[in-house]
């Protein structure tokens, strides 16, 4: 009886030696080595952006207008935009739809209006191009534009500006055919009618 209650004890005393060396080898009790080598599964990301996050936030065939102070001198910018409701059906590399969005800036004395896509690129040089521009049932024009002078190849600013814009506000409708790099040329539909615009 006495050398069973001595095996006993012998054998208890050499499994907590184990676990006491285990721990000083690797500073974790056996059971957290244990919990450690289960497999755990990462947590899944994606980082693919869905075509709905990298279209512009405007209503589109709405104008939307922003008044914003840009510096300590108090200038202001005012912009007036409006995205197409149809969007533009590119191939590879940009399927999936490109959204156009039509902006007026006025800064100071000076007035812009460009023309802006979320995906694709214009077929443009740094001199600039055309784009054959209609109002309601007018017959279509050429009107110049020049590129980005940072060198964005999605935005193209048109030159006669003015011009443009007081035909904006006295038409229902603006047509814009333009050509895309890779593309071919494609036409773009904007509602001028609700379009209010003193700068």
């Amino acid at each position: 009886m006495k050398s069973l209650v001595f095996l006993s004890s012998l054998l208890i005393f050499s499994t907590s030696l184990k676990n006491e060396e285990s721990v000083a080898s690797t500073g974790i009790p056996l059971a957290g080595v244990t919990a450690s080598n289960q497999s755990v599964k990462p947590e899944q990301t994606s980082s693919t952006k869905s075509i709905s996050d990298a279209k512009p936030t405007l209503p589109a065939g709405k104008w939307t207008y922003e008044k914003k102070v840009v510096d300590k001198a108090g200038s202001i910018v005012y912009k007036a935009s409006i995205a197409s409701p149809t969007p533009l059906n590119f191939s590879f590399p940009y399927a999936g739809g490109s959204v156009a969005t039509l902006t007026i800036r006025h800064r100071n004395d000076d007035t812009f209006l460009y023309l802006e896509i979320s995906r694709g690129q214009f077929n443009r040089t740094f001199q600039g191009g055309s784009a054959r521009i209609a109002f309601d049932n007018q017959p279509a024009r050429n009107y110049s534009f020049s590129a980005a002078e940072n060198g964005r190849a999605n935005i193209i600013f048109f030159d006669d500006a003015a011009k443009l814009i007081t035909q904006m506000k006295k038409a229902q409708r603006m047509t814009i055919n333009v050509e895309f790099y890779a593309q071919g040329r494609r036409t773009i539909d904007f509602s001028t009618a609700t379009l209010s615009w003193n700068h």
